[in-house]
């Protein structure tokens, strides 16, 4: 989206950006520039540097609108926090305010009803009838629950505070 790269700048630009918040390596990278390529999202041309070929990809108008689309599209729950973080290292390009408002408004409506779900859970498991034995070893299991609806609290605080900066913008 900034500018033409080759497969070791996309690799160095991710390792210094994206990978903070998705893990992926260099045959990761790849696979998704070839999906890229056979979709014709991406091209690439060819130049000689010290006597080697060098790959240089560009992101088609085409691409352009599907990364536009996918920022503005309904997310996903599974990986949740992996698809609300990208979209929010990536709000700067969308020019128009109420554009970014919308998406993040999105990610707080997702986040909310995946920390709904999880009380509700918490809620069932209490009133499980587990014998004492059974309750010492849910007690760590419960924690895992318990970690995960604080997290999504505290992820969506962290959004709608985000929202109002949004909201604030000049």
């Amino acid at each position: 989206m900034y500018r033409d790269m080759t497969i070791y700048e996309l690799n160095k630009s991710f390792k210094a950006g994206l990978a903070l918040i998705y893990s992926a390596g260099y045959g990761t990278l790849q696979y998704a520039v070839k999906k890229l390529l056979e979709n014709s999202l991406i091209f690439f041309h060819e130049t000689v540097e010290n006597g080697r070929n060098k790959k240089i990809y560009r992101i088609t108008d085409a691409g352009r609108e599907e990364f536009f689309r996918w920022m503005e599209a309904e997310t996903s729950l599974g990986k949740l926090e992996t698809i609300a973080l990208s979209k929010v290292f990536f709000l700067g390009l969308i020019d128009e305010k109420e554009k970014r408002q919308a998406i993040v408004a999105e990610l707080i409506e997702k986040i909310t009803l995946v920390e709904g779900q999880l009380k509700s859970y918490e809620g069932e498991i209490e009133a499980l009838p587990l014998s004492p034995e059974e309750r010492k070893t849910a007690r760590y299991q419960f924690k895992t629950l318990n970690y995960g609806i604080m997290s999504h609290g505290a992820a969506r605080l962290w959004f709608e505070g985000l929202l109002k900066e949004i909201q604030t913008e000049v």
